[in-house]
């Protein structure tokens, strides 16, 4: 079974001053990244810890807003430092997955050009992008993965304004939710044959609160744009959102090498469609949330049970557990041991620790630490529970 981590630019670099998130700080709808990061200055020694976790591969950002924060004009000098980045994880023996959008976007495409939603901006900027990025790390990577979580991203911008452009309008959503999908099938449809392509989703289950006659309707609103949208599009090659009309979209069915899917907390829906944690009465952690390894497991299963024979991978962190006695290493080696087990008997071949290393938190800053490695670099005892189940993996 493989093991990997997902490193995210924001969490370990910052928020880049080009993108879209960086907006959201400076109106003070998200803490600053200042003094949380440093992965910029630490990275060679950062990959050395992490493979010396046992892991076998690793997905790395290349941020957008970067690489390219005025359209059409290219910083070459971070284009050089993610072409060293990669390629010194690969002199570790990694195999590196290119991430080319994990949260954010170059404020240029997400505001000036309308961002996915847009056709002009979905059709012909973004595919000019993802050609060039093809162009510039192909030769350096293992695999890609378009875009992590979008479906979610589009859900949190567009409903719960809780990122960037920030509303709540059921219509918005759909439509962001289904530019994602199509996005991730034109990403799909360049860089197929280049190398293998995974589409990165959420896997999170979704319940009506009990006794609350007015939850049905939200919860399965909101459970038909998490799981039905991008499903029934691997599936059918139709992407159904919301209540928009279906848009059919051949090239997506049976896309992609492999699905990874990020195991989010259960929740519950009210009459309103507000998030509470599931369960109800369960002990939430730093994020507000409740860690449930049993929900992670269902989840994940029924991921595997929806795509039959396609090869998927579990990823998930520790940013939702309280650092509290044995908790946290608990909950790292139930995930381990969850993920091992659906490995026996479904198409699941491989766990990927995401935020592996504490950085900054979307909208915590400094005060969530979703990492087996902690800022000063210093291992958590969750970090022998991720390297047991590599060897154990590894053999």
């Amino acid at each position: 079974m493989e093991t990997g981590v997902v490193l995210t630019a924001t969490e370990l670099e910052g928020v880049h001053p080009a993108s879209d998130w960086s907006l959201w700080v400076r109106s003070g709808r998200a803490p600053t990244s200042q003094g949380l990061v440093s992965f910029t200055d630490s990275w060679q020694e950062d990959l050395e810890q992490l493979a010396g976790l046992g892991i076998s591969a690793i997905q790395i950002t290349l941020e957008w807003a970067a690489l390219e924060p005025r359209p059409g004009a290219h910083d070459a000098t971070a284009v050089e430092f993610r072409r060293d980045v990669l390629s010194a994880a690969r002199d570790h023996g990694l195999d590196v997955w290119a991430c080319l959008i994990d949260g954010t976007l170059p404020g240029w495409f997400a505001d000036d050009e309308g961002g996915f939603v847009d056709d002009r901006a979905r059709s012909l900027l973004w595919p000019r992008h993802v050609d060039w990025i093809g162009e510039h790390f192909g030769d350096l990577v293992h695999g890609w993965v378009p875009q992590r979580e979008a479906i979610s991203r589009a859900i949190d911008a567009n409903w719960r304004a809780a990122a960037p452009p920030g509303g709540r309008d059921a219509t918005a959503t759909a439509e962001a939710v289904r530019a994602a999908i199509l996005a991730d099938g034109e990403a799909w449809r360049l860089l197929r044959g280049t190398a293998p392509v995974a589409t990165y989703q959420t896997a999170r289950l979704v319940t009506a609160a009990p006794d609350d006659v007015k939850a049905t309707a939200p919860a399965t609103w909101l459970e038909r744009l998490l799981w039905h949208s991008w499903l029934h599009a691997l599936g059918d090659g139709e992407v159904v959102a919301g209540a928009l009309p279906p848009r059919t979209a051949d090239h997506l069915r049976d896309a992609f090498d492999r699905v990874i899917v990020e195991l989010r907390p259960a929740i519950q829906i009210d009459g309103n469609g507000t998030w509470h944690p599931h369960p109800a009465d369960a002990t939430v952690g730093p994020t507000g949330w409740a860690p449930w390894p049993e929900a992670a497991a269902e989840a994940l299963l029924r991921v595997a049970d929806e795509l039959g024979d396609r090869a998927v991978v579990a990823a998930g962190n520790l940013a939702d557990v309280a650092d509290d006695g044995n908790a946290r290493p608990d909950h790292q080696q139930a995930l381990c041991e969850l993920t091992g087990e659906a490995a026996a008997t479904t198409s699941v071949m491989g766990w990927w620790q995401s935020s592996p290393i504490d950085g900054y938190h979307w909208r915590r800053g400094g005060e969530v630490n979703p990492g087996v490695v902690d800022r000063q670099r210093v291992e958590r005892p969750e970090a022998q529970k991720l390297r047991v189940s590599s060897a154990s993996a590894a053999g």
